[in-house]
C-alpha cells in the first residue's frame, strides 16, 4: 500500500479533480453537437437562447476551471496542507483534501452555470449558479476544519 504525504495527496486529488472537469463534459458537448448538425427538425426559437451556444460556453469554461485546477494544485494542496512532513497521510488529511475536491466541484459548477446565466439571461441559472459557488467557497474555506472535526469525532487530538 503507497503512503502519501498530505501534500503530495492533496496535489494528486486536486489534478484528478481538474481532469475530470476537463473531460466530464464532452460527452454532453458531442451530443449537442451531434443534435445541432444532424438533425434539421430540431429548430431553434429565434427568441430562446441558442443551445448550442450555452453548450459551448458550459464545455469551455468546465474546461478552462479544470485546466486551471491542474496548474494551481501545488499552491492549493500547500495552502491545505502547510506543514509538509515525512508522515504519512492521516484520516484526517484525507477528509479535508476530499471536502476540498467537493468544494471545488461546486465552486466550478457554480462559475459553469453562471457562464450558461450569462448567455440565456435566466433568473434561475443566477440563483444555481450563486448558491453552488457559495456552497463551494464555505466548504473549500472550512475543510481543514472539517478534517479536525472527523479526528475530534473518533477521538483523537490533532490532525
Amino acid at each position: 500500500m503507497f503512503h502519501y504525504q498530505p501534500r503530495q495527496l492533496a496535489e494528486v486529488v486536486l489534478a484528478i479533480m481538474g481532469i475530470w472537469l476537463v473531460v466530464s463534459r464532452m460527452p454532453d458537448y458531442a451530443a449537442s453537437l451531434y443534435v445541432a448538425w444532424s438533425s434539421a427538425a430540431v429548430s431553434q426559437p429565434s427568441d430562446g437562447p441558442n443551445v448550442l451556444l450555452l453548450q459551448s460556453v458550459y464545455f469551455l469554461v468546465s474546461g478552462l476551471l479544470g485546466l486551471a485546477l491542474i496548474l494551481a494544485r501545488k499552491p492549493l494542496a500547500a495552502w491545505m496542507s502547510p506543514v509538509s512532513t515525512e508522515a504519512p497521510a492521516a484520516t484526517e488529511s484525507l477528509v479535508a483534501v476530499g471536502a476540498a475536491v467537493v468544494g471545488v466541484y461546486y465552486l466550478a459548477d457554480g462559475a459553469v452555470t453562471l457562464s450558461m446565466q450569462m448567455a440565456s439571461a435566466s433568473q434561475a441559472f443566477l440563483w444555481q449558479g450563486g448558491v453552488s459557488m457559495v456552497v463551494g467557497i464555505v466548504l473549500f474555506a472550512v475543510s481543514v476544519g472539517l478534517g479536525r472535526l472527523w479526528g475530534l469525532l473518533r477521538g483523537r487530538q490533532e490532525l
